[in-house]
């Protein structure tokens, strides 16, 4: 996952609140403006241990804290908001919100950031991170333009991340869920006057988090209407993917770090019968350093037992489960690729631009050489707001489905 680390644009993990960046936003706006609603300073803002109670209905917000590392012309506030991550199960999950500072005369677009993999302890959690990251390139690609064109955008920390709890990683379905309550949460601050239209995008994990955000709004948030997806070398079926993660050692702490977040779907699944003993070493190192596992996990030798994976396993059949899902065809897609993708290879991400052809979504599909699971990141930075500004235009949705 060493391709991940390269490509990931992250800053100093501190929190929000005490972060100033090159460029800060100075400027002040009282039509833009949350009050009412403010939560606690500083890093006490995530301690929310409890539950939501008992009436409490998806997009609710609990708080909400400003940052102040919106670019400039813009605001930003993280947010904490009930999500219904499983049916029946209302949790309280984080995110991020950032707006044009002016007021509007008419409801704003929203745009839904998906985000990749970024560590599973709560200090990890993009929320708790500055927006500008290593080299002057935000975390978030394109945010600046897609704020310079009038759109809000949003994201969550997925459940788990940044506030107490078991992290979801790479269980679609959940993480979709919390997407979508997101912008649920977007749509009940009327000082930010949204409206019902959504483009979203992500990058790898993110990815699999837009496939399922796709499959899931018609049913799970059908007052909402999601306009289209672009996909950044998506990390979609878990169970392939970590098969293609156990053919070599680097890959190793991508895949216990998986095993830790299929296993909060799954609680009954044993890490014992996937990980020999000194693998098993390595689980403490994902409660600490957001990128230790990497680092870790790329000195491991011969990790897996031997029939770990084999199907009908638990391990195999419960990530089996968390891929068994059909793209809704509701939407239009754009997918860029990396075609030296070794962490999600070309093979993987033409078969989702198959499954979501054959599902009847125009989708535009852009294999580039000379192109990593990083690199690929800032052309999908460049080309997007575009793409998402003709969604947002009604333009139709040019694809280059294969012919069957």
């Amino acid at each position: 996952m060493r391709a991940v680390v390269a490509g990931l644009a992250f800053a100093l993990m501190v929190p929000a609140a005490a972060l100033a960046a090159d460029g800060e936003n100075t400027e002040t706006s009282p039509e833009i403006s949350l009050a009412g609603n403010e939560g606690p300073e500083g890093t006490t803002f995530w301690d929310v241990y409890e539950d939501p109670p008992a009436d409490a209905e998806p997009g609710d917000i609990r708080w909400v804290q400003s940052r102040q590392d919106a670019p400039p012309g813009a605001k930003a506030w993280n947010v904490v908001y009930v999500s219904e991550i499983m049916p029946g199960v209302n949790r309280y999950v984080s995110g991020e919100v950032y707006t044009p500072a002016a007021p509007s005369g008419s409801p704003r677009d929203v745009v839904l950031w998906n985000h990749e993999t970024t560590g599973l302890p709560d200090n990890c959690a993009p929320s708790r991170r500055s927006l500008l990251g290593h080299g002057d390139r935000p975390r978030v690609p394109a945010i600046h333009d897609l704020l310079d064109a009038g759109y809000v955008v949003a994201m969550s920390d997925y459940p788990g991340q940044a506030l107490p709890g078991a992290a979801y990683y790479m269980v679609g379905e959940v993480n979709a869920r919390a997407s979508l309550d997101m912008l649920r949460a977007v749509r009940s601050l009327p000082d930010l006057n949204v409206s019902d239209q959504f483009v979203q995008y992500g990058w790898s994990q993110g990815g699999q988090t837009s496939m399922h955000v796709e499959a899931i709004a018609a049913s799970y948030a059908p007052e909402l209407t999601g306009l289209g997806s672009a996909l950044i070398a998506p990390a979609v079926r878990i169970r392939d993917l970590t098969l293609n993660s156990m053919r070599s050692d680097g890959l190793a702490g991508y895949v216990i770090a998986t095993l830790r977040g299929i296993q909060a779907a799954y609680p009954d699944l044993r890490y014992r019968d996937f990980l020999r003993n000194e693998a098993m070493e390595m689980l403490p190192v994902l409660a600490d350093g957001c990128f230790d596992m990497w680092d870790a996990g790329s000195s491991l030798r011969r990790p897996y037992r031997p029939r770990a994976m084999t199907p009908g396993s638990a391990w195999s059949k419960a990530m089996a489960a968390v891929d068994d899902f059909d793209p809704a065809g509701t939407m239009p897609f754009v997918i860029y690729q990396g075609a030296d993708d070794t962490t999600t290879p070309p093979e993987l991400t033409r078969r989702e631009r198959d499954a979501l052809c054959e599902a009847g979504s125009a989708v535009m599909y852009h294999e580039m050489d000379g192109r990593n699971h990083g690199s690929i990141v800032p052309v999908a930075a460049e080309r997007f707001p575009r793409w998402a500004a003709d969604r947002f235009a009604g333009e139709p949705a040019r694809g280059n489905c294969p012919a069957s």
